[in-house]
């Protein structure tokens, strides 16, 4: 099974998101950051909390027997990440700055999990 989890064979999927892709709407979002903003630092921080808690919940959905698969709570989780997210440009938009990311994610679920899942391997890589 584990020889199916090949990078290349991914990038073939309908509404895939490289992870170059990922890192530039990563990226504009953290360019747009105001110094020290608490609305945009809570909603940013809710996001993160989001996706990270997301991300570690569908990596493990492959080796979790599926008899002890609880798709109704990756649901909630995957919702609670497009619902940060969408707050994240709602507040963006508020103080004016650039949201055009959001556009750019779409609105695919897969997609916009991946994109969690990008976010959350960059956390863990600086989380050394």
């Amino acid at each position: 099974m584990f020889k199916d989890f090949v990078y290349e064979r991914y990038l073939k999927e309908p509404n895939a998101i490289s992870f170059e892709e990922a890192m530039k709407i990563y990226e504009e979002i953290i360019a747009q950051a105001p110094e020290e903003n608490e609305m945009f630092d809570k909603a940013w921080d809710e996001a993160i909390e989001k996706m990270t808690a997301y991300a570690d919940l569908r990596a493990h959905w492959k080796i979790t027997p599926k008899p002890q698969r609880d798709n109704d709570a990756r649901t909630v989780k995957h919702d609670s990440v497009i619902s940060s997210l969408n707050q994240l440009a709602q507040v963006m938009k508020e103080l004016k700055l650039d949201a055009s990311w959001r556009e750019e994610l779409g609105d695919q679920r897969k997609r916009i999990g991946d994109f969690a899942c990008y976010v959350s391997l960059i956390y863990g890589v600086f989380a050394r």
